[in-house]
């Protein structure tokens, strides 16, 4: 699947384990798909609150900011809406509690694309990435079995429908670079709204950064700036079963 292909999608749902991680990863390319008609759906799954850099707020006020901002950047990318699992952050929960949020979502929404974190990262520590790219990968397997029957008055009228493609950012291992070269300086604008978990001195290093970093895997392309992705048909999650399109 290339470039072209995702922007033609109706609908993408874009799963991350903290409230900045779709933009920080892909706000660029999140924002070009808004640009073109598709509907940007955001889920987030954990409540975020240990990253909260006040202490003296509490989990309400914390809890409160955190979702305004989340509106204030998904204004700046184009998200349709918003979602959330509320799981605790850097906590324990159960992994098929968050697979199964994961599922009932891509059944209620029936997105083409989604989006997530790649567990498979070299080194990568924080559990929350681990288990929620895992969850994702999984669920997007198994969400159009309907013997993984998880809300009954949804499944009653409920028909499966086909994920043409998972992409995963933060990864090692990408096989396509989106442009960005029109929609990057609204990312970096919509990472000014994560006052409540960055100073402004990590808000101008992380712009900084990943201007040099879309520099770097955009320098083979016919663009300036780009993000890296793995793109995968659902096929490719489970035994490899479609070796040609590696």
């Amino acid at each position: 699947m290339n470039a072209r292909d995702l922007l033609s999608a109706r609908r993408a749902l874009c799963v991350q384990p903290h409230y900045d991680d779709n933009d920080l990863a892909a706000g660029g390319t999140f924002a070009a798909l808004a640009d073109a008609g598709v509907e940007v759906h955001y889920l987030t799954a954990t409540d975020d609150l240990v990253g909260v850099l006040d202490p003296s707020l509490s989990d309400e006020e914390a809890g409160a900011r955190l979702r305004a901002e989340q509106a204030q950047a998904g204004a700046e990318i184009g998200v349709t809406e918003q979602h959330w699992l509320g799981l605790p952050d850097a906590g324990p929960y159960d992994y098929y509690a968050l697979r199964n949020g994961v599922v009932r979502h891509i059944r209620r929404l029936r997105p083409e694309l989604v989006f997530t974190c790649d567990p498979w990262l070299p080194y990568e520590a924080h559990s929350d990435h681990l288990r929620v790219g895992r969850a994702v990968a999984e669920a997007c397997m198994l969400h159009k079995h309907r013997r993984l029957r998880l809300d009954p008055a949804l499944e009653a009228a409920w028909e499966p429908h086909e994920i043409h493609a998972v992409g995963f950012y933060f990864t090692t291992a990408p096989n396509l670079c989106f442009d960005t070269s029109a929609t990057r300086e609204r990312k970096y604008r919509a990472l000014e709204a994560y006052r409540t978990q960055l100073s402004d001195d990590e808000i101008r290093f992380l712009q900084q950064g990943l201007a040099g970093m879309e520099q770097r895997w955009a320098a083979d392309e016919p663009f300036s700036h780009g993000e890296a992705l793995k793109v995968l048909p659902p096929g490719r999650l489970h035994v490899n079963l479609l070796p040609e399109l590696a």
